[in-house]
């Protein structure tokens, strides 16, 4: 027997108001990334990458000037019917993704940063997945101004840049990008800033971190950008860790991390579809155990 929760009542409701009757069914390649999208949210919920903010996007499989993602809603609690397709161009709503009688402004509220997605996707034509997350051990080296560099093989993507991953500094943006009168308040709320994230991005690295905020994974999927993402976390860990220890031990020597021609051949190997798919198939396997994450697309 299957136990109902509060959150099932919730999606019933809410089916109930947006008019449950007038789901439609996407094509196989979107159910297929939505699927994907919906168990994203919830596998970086609960390896602690996000927590009640950040997201989570996928570049339309069918139309390439479009992307999905939740409406603003905690990752933990996304469902089929908080997806929302995205026009690229100015991240304007089209409609529900999975309730296509739910059109422009009657889509209920997006993520204000979702111009982190639209503006990624638009200045990289082959980014089709894309993280968003507060994670508090990678804002640590943001706050500090020190670059990240790869020290594991699962987290080769972070790179081996000679001053680290690069640093968006919302503050530090000249006023043509930032004007005075504008909300100082960190957030990536229009194009111009989301296209200044997205200039911030360097070849050799994947991540760019983004002072007092968080970061900014960009990835060749959904699941790709998700367990670039993970490990970016666990490298953060792996480099205070070297970083405290270096400084007993060398006199206050950082880490240098991985030589690049290995944290490359590392990022192709840990990347490939065996490996990413036997990872996925353990996060998966663990959220299905908890009633908090529902991914009715699928069950």
């Amino acid at each position: 027997m299957k136990i109902v929760t509060s959150q099932t009542l919730a999606i019933l409701f809410w089916q109930g108001c947006i008019g449950y009757g007038q789901v439609v069914s996407p094509s196989t390649n979107v159910t297929n990334v939505a699927i994907d999208l919906l168990d994203g949210s919830h596998i970086l919920h609960f390896l602690d990458v996000v927590d009640a903010f950040g997201h989570v996007s996928a570049r339309n499989p069918d139309n390439a000037s479009q992307f999905i993602m939740s409406f603003a809603i905690a990752p933990a609690l996304a469902t089929s019917q908080s997806l929302v397709t995205y026009e690229i161009d100015n991240a304007t709503a089209v409609q529900l993704t999975f309730n296509t009688s739910v059109t422009g402004n009657a889509v209920p509220s997006g993520f204000l940063e979702r111009y982190i997605h639209s503006q990624i996707y638009n200045a990289f034509p082959n980014i089709t997945g894309v993280v968003h997350a507060h994670t508090i051990n990678v804002i640590s080296f943001a706050a500090a101004e020190v670059g990240m560099r790869a020290q594991m093989g699962s987290a080769g993507s972070v790179g081996t840049l000679a001053n680290g991953t690069p640093i968006f500094d919302f503050d530090s943006l000249p006023t043509s990008i930032l004007p005075e009168n504008a909300p100082h308040n960190l957030l990536i709320g229009n194009e111009v800033l989301g296209d200044a994230l997205a200039d911030t991005f360097q070849n050799g690295s994947e991540v760019v971190l983004m002072k007092g905020h968080g970061m900014a994974i960009r990835g060749t999927s959904v699941r790709n950008a998700v367990f670039r993402a993970f490990y970016t976390m666990q490298n953060a860990e792996v480099q205070s860790t070297a970083t405290l220890l270096g400084a007993l031990a060398l006199g206050g020597q950082a880490p240098v991390g991985l030589p690049p021609r290995v944290a490359m051949d590392a990022t192709v190997t840990f990347e490939s579809d065996s490996l990413l798919s036997r990872a996925w198939a353990l996060w998966t396997a663990q959220v299905d155990q908890l009633p908090l994450y529902v991914n009715d697309l699928r069950s």
